[in-house]
């Protein structure tokens, strides 16, 4: 059964500990040498591990003179308890977790005993391989990480699912959700009629499998859905378009956590990990995003080819740091003709200038497939929905970021009201939104919230709270049909009594918006390839009526038809 949190930490620490004994005692070469045998372990491990221990569960009782039998009752516990919330405050804490399983597997292959261990502890290992899979990516790359997956794959397939299961090694993410992140789930493009160019951007690509998590990962599926996709071309020649790979908002994430808080040691004023091997050139940092952003156009040849117009850039959240108008000023002297692919078109301190309807397009943000699916989990009938409307999220009372933003500080008069749910942040959230009619989808910091893409798979119906939220898909999808938009100046109880004469009073529209809400949620699925309906369908649609308008360029300002 999951752990209390006081025993998750007091697990993480001793795993942890651990870990961070094993990376100092390897020598860098040392390292190396029994890393880059790591396929050819996992091969061996796999036709010899010990038949009896794979029946039964008897076993995981450690070997003399490796490793003690109490390191697999941590090591299963720290797999089987990542989602407690204490581990996922921060982006460089959760990277630690699977640099404990990585450095872990590293410490074992040095004692030179690999066989040992997967006679002792089969399915241990390849849980801890499985959780160390995004490690190894950044360490050694996509095909070490591919070769590594697909074996455990084969492992699964040929032994006893149960006992996989005791191990806490579900199926769904290796079904589903690895295969598209490493590259190994083909497609066909949506039906995509143009050509396209991925670039091998090497390090601004790094990391696709860590990458893929929260609203981020848009970065990472487009690109991975492209590189996979029937519409790729590895001939410039006959490219319509050249996709830019690059995972910034992810990298710029990754830096020091300067509150200190969670798994990161404290060493002097060094903030950085010390699990998290070479933790700096893990990731970017704010102030050196200009030269960092012009370096990587610095390597793409084909870019002057039309001025950079048929170059296609992914900005999965512009808020703050991350926001490339901020962080790269100069971008107008350098990509002004450039498609990007944004998740809002307004953004901060920026306004319009950041986005041209012409050549842009919005996107909707991603959404973790567990998370997905358990919000999914609880969409009731309309008859079952007890809740006028809810929201539960980031208010002026609970995040000093918000104290400016008017719309929501206006939804607090609702948070007494018996019919509503409206406050900051529930473990019942999913529920809550199940049982409401509609969803409040309000202004944050910027324009644009997943709060929006989350409402579909609850079958909540939005109610948008935001007047420069710019949606995306409009040639796709008819929003007034699926939603209701409220000026966000006037939220008052006046809005409170429309949707309460609403539910009260017109009963069958509210249950056939919610329908409509349902059949629609395809749109904002990354996990769902159909042609008629997903995503990668409306990112395909935009890209192909940019591509049929895009003029011939002789010179910035002149062209021909």
């Amino acid at each position: 059964s999951p752990l209390s949190s006081h025993a998750v930490m007091e697990t993480l620490a001793i795993v942890v500990s651990l870990a961070v004994v094993g990376t100092r005692a390897a020598g860098t070469d040392d390292v190396q040498q029994a890393q880059a045998s790591v396929a050819f372990q996992i091969a061996q491990i796999f036709e010899n591990g010990n038949d009896t221990c794979r029946q039964t569960f008897s076993c995981c009782h450690g070997s003399p003179a490796t490793v003690d039998g109490s390191l697999w009752q941590h090591v299963k516990a720290f797999a089987s308890n990542y989602h407690v919330r204490e581990l996922l405050d921060s982006t460089p804490r959760m990277l630690e977790r699977h640099y404990t399983f990585y450095n872990l597997w590293v410490r074992m292959q040095n004692a030179g005993a690999s066989q040992v261990f997967a006679a002792d502890c089969y399915f241990g290992v390849v849980a801890m391989l499985l959780n160390a899979l995004p490690a190894i990516e950044f360490e050694h790359g996509l095909d070490l990480a591919q070769e590594v997956f697909l074996s455990a794959v084969d492992m699964l397939e040929r032994n006893n699912s149960t006992e996989a299961a005791n191990w806490t090694i579900p199926r769904e993410p290796l079904d589903r959700q690895f295969p598209l992140f490493l590259g190994l789930q083909a497609n066909d493009c949506a039906g995509a009629k143009f050509r396209v160019y991925v670039y091998e951007s090497q390090q601004y690509s790094l990391g696709s499998v860590f990458c893929s998590a929260g609203q981020w990962g848009v970065e990472v599926l487009l690109h991975r859905f492209f590189a996979s996709g029937s519409c790729r071309t590895l001939n410039a020649d006959e490219a319509d378009l050249f996709l830019v790979p690059d995972y910034r908002a992810c990298h710029i994430h990754l830096a020091p956590n300067f509150q200190h808080k969670g798994l990161t040691l404290l060493e002097g004023d060094d903030y950085h990990s010390q699990v998290i091997r070479n933790h700096k050139d893990k990731y970017r940092r704010p102030e050196e995003a200009e030269s960092s952003f012009l370096g990587l156009i610095q390597t793409l040849p084909h870019f002057d080819r039309k001025k950079g117009m048929d170059h296609i850039f992914i900005f999965s959240d512009q808020g703050f740091i991350v926001n490339f108008t901020h962080t790269f000023p100069s971008w107008r002297d350098h990509i002004p003709h450039s498609i990007f692919l944004t998740t809002e078109a307004f953004t901060p301190g920026c306004g319009p200038g950041c986005f041209s309807p012409w050549k842009d397009a919005v996107i909707p943000g991603h959404i973790d497939l567990d998370r997905m699916e358990r919000i999914r989990s609880f969409n009731q009938p309309s008859s079952n929905r007890s809740l006028l409307f809810n929201f539960h999220g980031r208010l002026p009372v609970n995040h000093d970021y918000y104290e400016k933003v008017g719309v929501r500080r206006a939804l607090l008069q609702f948070a007494e009201l018996p019919d509503v749910s409206v406050g900051g942040f529930i473990e019942e959230y999913f529920e809550v939104m199940g049982k409401s009619h509609f969803c409040l989808v309000p202004e944050g910091t910027s324009s644009w919230t997943n709060h929006l893409y989350e409402s579909f798979f609850a079958g909540c119906i939005p109610l948008i709270l935001s007047d420069r939220y710019v949606l995306p898909f409009q040639d796709l999808i008819d929003w007034p049909s699926i939603s209701i938009r409220w000026p966000q100046e006037a939220v008052s109880l006046e809005m409170y009594m429309y949707i309460k004469e609403l539910v009260g009073k017109r009963r069958p529209l509210v249950e056939a918006i919610k329908q409509r809400v349902d059949e629609h949620a395809c749109w904002f699925d990354f996990y769902r390839f159909d042609r008629d309906c997903s995503p990668y369908r409306g990112v395909v649609h935009d890209l192909e009526r940019r591509h049929q308008k895009m003029p011939k360029y002789l010179h910035p300002h002149h062209w021909m038809l």
